[in-house]
């Protein structure tokens, strides 16, 4: 009995320390994860577009994608639940993402996040339009200061549509 009441003493220990943040990491040597631009900061503008949305991490690590083109054509894949859900947005739904796409404020600030977000959700938001392409990659901390929050508010939403 003691034998079993000091394993899972033990093992509550551990799993705590594995979610505490490492002494030996200071906020001087913690890389700024936030946001990161994986390409040039102008956004697209054209008529013609395709967003890439894809939703990841998480403590139950999810891997999820949404592309969408402006003609309104959508695919949604949910790799651990292996789905994959094809449709097309309503008229009123398209018009609202192209005012989302058109009013995107996109702001370069790489605060550093000290206590890091283990758990946090990712986000890969690619913008296409012929010749110019925009990626940026955002967790749920540094996503209101990017600008891009209303976006992938609006595609997180249509995500979560589709997979239900």
């Amino acid at each position: 009995m003691l034998r079993i009441v000091f394993l899972s003493m033990l093992v509550s220990v551990l799993l705590i320390a594995g979610c505490a943040s490492s002494p030996a990491v200071t906020e001087a040597n913690t890389p700024a994860p936030t946001p990161v631009l994986l390409s040039t900061p102008t956004l697209p503008v054209a008529d013609e577009w395709t967003i890439k949305l894809t939703h990841s991490g998480g403590i139950m690590g999810l891997m999820r994608s949404l592309e969408v083109s402006s003609d309104g054509k959508y695919t949604v894949v949910d790799e651990r639940a292996n789905k994959t859900v094809s449709g097309e947005l309503s008229e009123s739904e398209l018009a609202e993402l192209r005012e989302v796409v058109a009013s995107l404020d996109y702001k370069d600030k790489q605060k550093p996040n000290p206590g890091g977000c283990a758990d946090c959700f990712m986000y890969d938001l690619e913008i296409q339009d012929g010749a110019k392409n925009f990626s940026i990659q955002v967790d749920d901390i540094s996503l209101p200061e990017s600008g891009m929050e209303t976006l992938v508010r609006f595609l997180r939403e249509l995500l979560d549509s589709a997979l239900k």
